[in-house]
């Protein structure tokens, strides 16, 4: 099953940044698209329908992605690209095009195009290993 497949792939990689472990380094060339990330951070995330305008009237969906220091209860997303032409906030301005939102707390996924803040997901772990840059 799809989902399954994506949720084993979010598991190691949740597995490898709970552990300190550093994930394998892929040539410059290479580029990954479609990861699964864990909130690793002790953030709550919200989404956004663009990464220039940071408000609640902005929001994709009215509940935030939640952190818990369980890995099989806190939330996450699936991503297939970042950016750095979003809004500035308190640690840059880079953006994670997110595709699908996990509320592991809540027990559903949905699938809507949005905007999560990458220092407040994971640190930009997904970033350093390897995800494309958005065209955008």
């Amino acid at each position: 099953m799809y989902l399954g497949k994506k949720l084993a792939a979010t598991t190691a990689l949740v597995g490898a940044i709970a552990t300190g472990g550093v994930l394998a380094a892929t040539p410059a060339s290479a580029a990954i698209t479609d990861m699964g990330i864990h909130l690793t951070t002790g953030h709550n995330v919200g989404l956004y329908n663009d990464y220039n305008v940071i408000d609640n009237a902005d929001k994709a969906t009215q509940q935030d992605l939640i952190y818990n220091a369980n890995p099989n209860v806190t939330d996450g997303i699936e991503v297939d690209c970042w950016s750095d032409k979003g809004k500035m906030l308190d640690q840059g301005n880079r953006w994670y095009h997110t595709k699908t939102e996990y509320y592991n707390h809540l027990g559903y996924s949905l699938h809507i195009y949005a905007w999560t803040y990458a220092p407040y997901v994971d640190g930009e772990a997904g970033i350093r290993a390897g995800l494309q840059k958005c065209g955008y």
